[in-house]
């Protein structure tokens, strides 16, 4: 059995343990949301993954050039850099992955991807990790199998 650890970046971050087993079974076991921008709060999480996945973030270049990130400091940058530094503190890899994917990810998890939606990190942690195993590790979607 696999752990894997799905993660939404930012200053509320959304965090899921999903477990995979032989069979391709996916199963969530535990979920929250952390507002500890060192990420310590969740190293208990990333020591016990066998994987952490992290939704990746870049910058738009149109939304740079309106001046949307001036002065700035870019909180979800600053996680994202406290969880590769966990990552190789507790040996746990980690992948990357876009936001792009959510939607089906949602899917996934046979819920709706509804764009916009506020205080959804940890729902958004799932589907990163579910999409991650259905697409990467030969998972079922969830409630198949």
């Amino acid at each position: 059995m696999r752990l894997l650890l799905g993660i939404d970046p930012g200053e509320s971050t959304g965090w899921a343990s999903v477990t995979l087993n032989e069979t391709g079974v996916l199963k969530v076991v535990d979920f929250g949301v952390s507002r500890d921008l060192t990420t310590h709060e969740l190293s208990d999480h990333i020591s016990d993954s066998d994987l952490m996945i992290i939704e990746s973030f870049l910058i738009d270049p149109a939304k740079s050039r309106t001046g949307a990130f001036d002065h700035s400091d870019m909180k979800t940058i600053q996680v994202i850099g406290a969880l590769k530094l966990q990552s190789r503190l507790h040996d746990t890899p980690f992948v990357e992955q876009s936001r792009s994917v959510k939607p089906v990810g949602y899917g996934y998890l046979r819920m709706t991807y509804v764009k916009g939606k506020k205080n959804m990190h940890s729902t958004d942690a799932m589907a990163h990790a579910v999409f991650w195993a259905v697409k990467h590790a030969g998972a079922k979607p969830l409630g198949i199998g």
